[in-house]
Protein backbone atom coordinates (compact mmCIF):
# COMPACT_ATOMS: atom_id res chain seq x y z
CA UNK A 1 0.00 0.00 0.00
CA UNK A 2 1.62 3.48 -1.17
CA UNK A 3 1.23 6.61 1.25
CA UNK A 4 0.82 9.35 -0.82
CA UNK A 5 1.63 12.55 1.82
CA UNK A 6 0.30 15.98 0.79
CA UNK A 7 3.01 18.51 -1.12
CA UNK A 8 3.58 20.84 1.92
CA UNK A 9 6.03 22.76 -0.47
CA UNK A 10 10.05 23.31 0.78
CA UNK A 11 11.21 23.30 3.84
CA UNK A 12 7.68 23.11 5.79
CA UNK A 13 6.83 22.47 9.44
CA UNK A 14 9.47 22.63 11.87
CA UNK A 15 11.03 18.90 13.91
CA UNK A 16 13.07 18.74 16.78
CA UNK A 17 15.58 16.07 15.81
CA UNK A 18 18.01 13.88 18.32
CA UNK A 19 21.08 14.84 16.53
CA UNK A 20 22.07 18.36 14.67
CA UNK A 21 23.23 18.16 11.24
CA UNK A 22 26.87 18.37 12.18
CA UNK A 23 26.48 15.08 14.55
CA UNK A 24 24.37 13.23 11.80
CA UNK A 25 26.76 14.22 9.30
CA UNK A 26 29.93 12.96 11.47
CA UNK A 27 27.90 9.59 12.56
CA UNK A 28 26.72 8.32 9.16
CA UNK A 29 30.73 9.11 8.37
CA UNK A 30 31.99 7.31 10.83
CA UNK A 31 29.11 4.11 10.80
CA UNK A 32 28.43 4.50 7.06
CA UNK A 33 26.73 0.63 6.95
CA UNK A 34 24.30 1.49 10.06
CA UNK A 35 20.87 0.27 9.66
CA UNK A 36 18.32 3.03 10.78
CA UNK A 37 14.82 2.43 10.79
CA UNK A 38 11.79 5.05 9.37
CA UNK A 39 9.93 6.70 12.43
CA UNK A 40 6.65 5.90 10.36
CA UNK A 41 6.72 2.08 9.01
CA UNK A 42 9.65 1.20 9.99
CA UNK A 43 11.39 0.95 6.71
CA UNK A 44 15.16 0.17 7.15
CA UNK A 45 17.40 2.55 5.82
CA UNK A 46 21.27 3.96 5.97
CA UNK A 47 22.11 7.18 5.61
CA UNK A 48 25.25 8.22 3.30
CA UNK A 49 27.36 11.05 3.67
CA UNK A 50 28.74 13.07 0.54
CA UNK A 51 28.85 16.27 -0.90
CA UNK A 52 26.65 17.94 -3.35
CA UNK A 53 27.65 17.02 -6.96
CA UNK A 54 25.84 19.83 -8.92
CA UNK A 55 23.43 22.46 -9.11
CA UNK A 56 22.50 24.96 -6.20
CA UNK A 57 24.02 23.06 -3.44
CA UNK A 58 27.23 22.13 -5.81
CA UNK A 59 29.67 21.25 -3.26
CA UNK A 60 27.81 21.47 0.17
CA UNK A 61 27.42 18.16 3.01
CA UNK A 62 24.18 16.03 1.80
CA UNK A 63 22.99 12.83 3.57
CA UNK A 64 21.53 10.49 1.50
CA UNK A 65 18.98 8.52 2.98
CA UNK A 66 19.07 5.01 0.69
CA UNK A 67 16.83 1.96 1.34
CA UNK A 68 17.18 -0.89 -1.63
CA UNK A 69 20.30 0.60 -2.96
CA UNK A 70 18.37 3.34 -4.46
CA UNK A 71 18.11 7.33 -2.89
CA UNK A 72 14.98 7.72 -0.96
CA UNK A 73 15.56 11.27 0.01
CA UNK A 74 18.14 13.56 0.49
CA UNK A 75 18.92 16.85 3.39
CA UNK A 76 21.37 19.36 3.15
CA UNK A 77 22.10 21.38 6.21
CA UNK A 78 19.51 23.55 4.99
CA UNK A 79 16.75 21.20 5.21
CA UNK A 80 17.47 20.73 8.64
CA UNK A 81 15.25 20.71 11.30
CA UNK A 82 12.09 20.81 9.02
CA UNK A 83 9.15 18.02 7.74
CA UNK A 84 10.09 18.57 4.51
CA UNK A 85 13.72 18.96 2.13
CA UNK A 86 14.37 21.93 -0.46
CA UNK A 87 12.46 19.55 -3.08
CA UNK A 88 9.05 19.04 -1.04
CA UNK A 89 10.28 15.34 -0.30
CA UNK A 90 9.51 14.33 3.49
CA UNK A 91 12.74 13.74 5.07
CA UNK A 92 11.08 13.96 8.90
CA UNK A 93 10.40 10.22 8.74
CA UNK A 94 14.52 9.75 8.25
CA UNK A 95 15.73 12.61 10.18
CA UNK A 96 14.19 12.13 13.51
CA UNK A 97 15.29 8.09 13.14
CA UNK A 98 18.69 8.74 13.22
CA UNK A 99 19.69 8.95 16.93
CA UNK A 100 23.46 8.72 18.73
Amino acid sequence: MTVVKPNLGAHAGRVNNPLSFDEAYAQALANPNRTYHTTGNRTPFVVTATGGEKGKHANERVLRFMSDRRERARAYECCWGYRTNCNCTYIDCYTRAIEG
